[in-house]
């Protein structure tokens, strides 16, 4: 695993770097609501094991059932 305290990913909508931190990934495979730093889009992430000890995060924009307070 890498030793930063976050992981990046980018944005489906406005193709922004956004950033997720490290404590999230306890919650792997589980889908995790945040919203983009730039244009405010709702996202699902959903950390997973990758190739070779590595992070992913898959990325999506959240469905209308979501909503984050």
């Amino acid at each position: 695993m890498n030793a930063s305290s976050h992981h990046e990913y980018m944005c489906p909508q406005c193709n922004h770097i956004n950033t997720f931190p490290e404590r999230a990934l306890r919650n792997m495979y589980k889908e995790q609501m945040t919203i983009c730093e730039k244009c405010g889009c709702q996202l699902e992430v959903t950390p997973a094991d990758g190739i070779n000890n590595q992070i992913n995060l898959v990325v999506s924009i959240a469905g209308q059932e979501y909503t984050l307070s």
